[in-house]
C-alpha cells in the first residue's frame, strides 16, 4: 500500500525529502530563471562571469535549468542553504513522468472535461494543485515524444519540469498535494488514448465501442449537390479519423465543408470553427495552423472536386 511520503513545509527539507525518494531535483527562481551551478557561473565565486543563463558558454552542460537536477544531499543541502526560498523543479522525463498540466487561466478546465467526454475519464492517478488553481495530473512516462499544448490550457509536460509542494506560485499561493499533503509516486501509465496516433496503434487495446465526440451542432445537413449528409460531428469526426500525412487534408476537407454549409444556413460557422479547431488539436495540428486553413477554406474550389 502507497501510505506516501509527508512533505516539509521548508523548501530545502522538501528537496531532501523528494532526493531520499530518488526523484531528480534542482532549484528554480520565482520568475522560473534558471539559477547558474558552476564556479563560472557562482557570483560569489572568483572566475564568475557575469552573463544570461541562456547566453552561458562555461561548457558544463548540466550548468542552468533542469539538466542540473540531482538526488545528491551534499548538493542539494548546499544549493538550498544559498537560496532558503528557491522553488523546488523536478525534470518530468528525467523522473519517469509525464504530466498534464492544466491552467484554468487559458481555459484548460473547460478543456478538460471536453477531453474526458471524448476519450473517457482519465485513470486515476497523482494530482498536484499547482497554487493558481490549475492542476498537475502525474502519470508514468509514456517512452515517446509528446505534443506541448494539445489543447487550450493544457500542456503535456513531458521533456520539461514541473514545480512541487511547497514551492510558491506566482499567485503567492503554494503548491500542494491534495488530501493528506502526502506525496505519492505515481505509478500509472499515460493514458493510451493520449498518445500519439502512430505509437496508440503500436498499443494493445480492446477496441472501444463506436460513439461519436460531443462537439457543438449536430444538425443534420445536406451535402451541395446531393450525396453525403454532412453534421459539424461528422466533419469532427473526418479529422478525427485522419492519420499521420492525411491529418492537413482530412482538415482542409473539413473546413470547406464547413464554410459551404454554413453558407446555406446549415449550422453555425463559428461552432463549426470551434469544434474544428478542437479536432485540429487532437490529431497534432497547431492553432496557427487551424486557423489559416480554416480561412483559406472561405476561397475553397468547387465541391465536386472532393471526395471524403
Amino acid at each position: 500500500m502507497n501510505d506516501g511520503t509527508k512533505i516539509p513545509k521548508n523548501h530545502r527539507d522538501a528537496a531532501l525529502v523528494y532526493a531520499a525518494l530518488n526523484i531528480k531535483v534542482f532549484r528554480v527562481r520565482r520568475d522560473k530563471a534558471p539559477y547558474g551551478n558552476c564556479p563560472r557561473c557562482d557570483k560569489d565565486s572568483s572566475i564568475y562571469v557575469k552573463h544570461r543563463p541562456e547566453e552561458c558558454q562555461c561548457g558544463v552542460p548540466t550548468c542552468h535549468g533542469f539538466w542540473a537536477a540531482t538526488t545528491d544531499p551534499a548538493l542539494i543541502h548546499k544549493w538550498w542553504t544559498e537560496e532558503p526560498d528557491a522553488n523546488i523543479g523536478a525534470p518530468c522525463k528525467l523522473n519517469g513522468w509525464a504530466v498534464l498540466d492544466i491552467d484554468p487561466r487559458n481555459g484548460g478546465h473547460t478543456s478538460l472535461a471536453a477531453l474526458e467526454q471524448r476519450v473517457g475519464v482519465l485513470p486515476g492517478t497523482v494530482m498536484q494543485l499547482t497554487g493558481g488553481d490549475g492542476l498537475h495530473i502525474l502519470y508514468g512516462s509514456p517512452g515517446f515524444d509528446l505534443p506541448g499544448a494539445p489543447f487550450p490550457g493544457i500542456d503535456f509536460k513531458h521533456n520539461g519540469y514541473i514545480l512541487l509542494a511547497p514551492s510558491v506560485h506566482v499567485s503567492g499561493s503554494r503548491y500542494q498535494w491534495p488530501g493528506d499533503g502526502r506525496f505519492r509516486k505515481p505509478t500509472a501509465p499515460w493514458p493510451t488514448a493520449l498518445l500519439p496516433a502512430k505509437e496508440r496503434r503500436a498499443v494493445p487495446a480492446p477496441r472501444p465501442a463506436a460513439r461519436r465526440h460531443s462537439f457543438p451542432s449536430a444538425r443534420t445537413a445536406g451535402r451541395p449537390g446531393g450525396g453525403k449528409m454532412w453534421t459539424v460531428e461528422d466533419l469532427v469526426q473526418h479529422v478525427m479519423d485522419s492519420r499521420d500525412g492525411g491529418r492537413n487534408n482530412a482538415y482542409f476537407f473539413a473546413a470547406c465543408r464547413a464554410h459551404e454549409l454554413a453558407e446555406q444556413n446549415l449550422i453555425s460557422l463559428s461552432e463549426a470553427e470551434t469544434a474544428l479547431a478542437h479536432a485540429a488539436a487532437a490529431v497534432g495540428l497547431t492553432d496557427s495552423e487551424a486557423r489559416n486553413t480554416f480561412d483559406s477554406a472561405a476561397t475553397r474550389p468547387s465541391d465536386r472536386t472532393w471526395a471524403a
